[in-house]
């Protein structure tokens, strides 16, 4: 049970109430954080708004994925690191790419030294030396690419850290963290995958 209120479609205000429909258009169904972050149409309406703004930007969906599963496992979110997955399926992701970037890891030296940049900022809230900055660069990765990180940070911040607090059931196929000590804090309160 969640510790943070579920917006349904028939408890939904009229301002809640778009935006569960066209969350529930975008993804084909209403993914339960979704409905925790309803509680706010603002911050909903700049959630929607920002996953499709990146995803209409730089990065394939297939690298967003990666991006959003290495930052759900760093940051510690069951919930988010399922979801990705689901989606990254859908995308055409193996499971050996999924669980590399669960590693923050990837084949591709490229998109390795990106994964790489976006551990640094997580792990250390921002604080990069000029050598991590030059390295991604290196990489092949311009200042474009190195700010819209930026974007999927915030956006993958803010369903890690929703869940994290409201710690809503799954309804995706559950993946456990590989470093469970990424959530004892809340470990107390119990959550379930649902269908």
């Amino acid at each position: 049970m969640s510790r943070i209120a579920l917006v349904t479609p028939e408890t939904a205000t009229p301002a809640q109430q778009p935006l569960l429909e066209q969350t529930k258009a975008k993804f084909g169904k209403l993914p339960i954080i979704m409905t925790a972050l309803a509680n706010s149409p603002a911050t909903m309406n700049s959630y929607l708004a920002l996953f499709q703004n990146l995803t209409d930007g730089r990065f394939s969906k297939q690298l967003a994925r990666k991006i959003g599963l290495a930052i759900g496992e760093e940051n510690g979110c069951e919930y988010c690191i399922s979801l990705l997955a689901a989606i990254a399926k859908l995308q055409k992701l193996t499971e050996e790419d999924i669980e590399l970037a669960r590693h923050g890891k990837s084949t591709d030296p490229k998109e390795q030294a990106l994964l790489d940049f976006v551990l640094l900022l997580v792990r250390h809230k921002g604080d990069v030396t000029d050598e991590e900055l030059q390295a991604v660069r290196a990489a092949g990765w311009g200042d474009e690419d190195i700010v819209e990180v930026f974007g999927h940070l915030a956006l993958n911040f803010i369903t890690n850290y929703l869940w994290k607090v409201g710690r809503n059931d799954v309804d995706f196929p559950i993946l456990r963290l590989f470093d469970q000590g990424k959530i004892s804090r809340g470990s107390s309160h119990p959550f379930q995958q649902i269908a």
